[in-house]
């Protein structure tokens, strides 16, 4: 799987639903089907309001291409390339988002509350700015970041185009982002996105729809750098 897959499987749903970037569902899957459409879906995520500036600006910290999959795999689960980042970094992000469409009162606030220990994780996106900041497409409340939120799933039951799964979906307590208590729930799928789920597997969720099988480092790495986040942003 290269960088374009990887972030088809997670960007999929999100415009499927338009919430974020222009339509652009059919050549993603167009794509996944293997016609050569490379840079028109390059061109489609670039205009994506969110994942642009988090792409540029990791690819511009680490000197790999913008569609790496490394670059693309450490904004939605994590890996080693967070480990560079610091706050400072991130202030330019949120300054790149009011670019983008998020208001510049809410960017300014940020920007002055920014924790030295932040970094491009959509975790970050999630819990410090907000989902529906930027596009205005949503609400942000607890609802919308719980289901906005990259998260790691166990897979319990699959039926055509749906599944049964069991996660601990993100919540507040006493005004601290949480993880609560395990619940069963159905979420989509689409044999285009995810050819193979079984029974058993660790599934990524965001918003909803199973859009990736997670290898046991990747469950590790989504695991790691979201309680980072949270732990973050529940000190501030």
């Amino acid at each position: 799987m290269n960088g374009i897959e990887l972030a088809i499987r997670f960007s999929y749903v999100v415009n499927s639903l338009r919430y974020c970037g222009p339509e652009s569902e059919d050549d993603f899957l167009k794509y996944l089907n293997g016609e050569s459409n490379e840079e028109e879906v390059k061109e489609l995520f670039k205009k994506f309001e969110g994942f642009r500036p988090y792409m540029q600006l990791t690819s511009e910290k680490t000197g790999k291409d913008m569609f790496d999959y490394d670059v693309i795999e450490a904004y939605w689960l994590g890996n080693s390339l967070l480990d560079e980042f610091d706050g400072e970094d991130m202030k330019k992000i949120v300054e790149m988002l009011v670019t983008r469409g998020l208001p510049k009162s809410i960017g300014d606030e940020l920007v002055k509350n920014m924790p030295a220990e932040a970094f491009p994780h959509h975790s970050f996106h999630v819990m410090y700015v907000g989902p529906g900041r930027t596009t205005g497409t949503v609400p942000t409340n607890m609802d919308t970041m719980s289901k906005c939120i990259a998260s790691e799933a166990t897979v319990v039951e699959v039926n055509e185009g749906e599944l049964v799964v069991k996660t601990c979906p993100l919540d507040k307590k006493d005004d601290k982002f949480v993880f609560g208590e395990e619940i069963e729930k159905k979420v989509k799928w689409k044999k285009e996105i995810t050819p193979s789920i079984k029974v058993g597997d660790k599934v990524a969720l965001h918003w909803d729809f199973a859009g990736l099988v997670l290898t046991e480092r990747q469950v590790e790495n989504l695991k790691k750098y979201t309680k980072q986040t949270l732990d973050t942003v529940n000190n501030l």
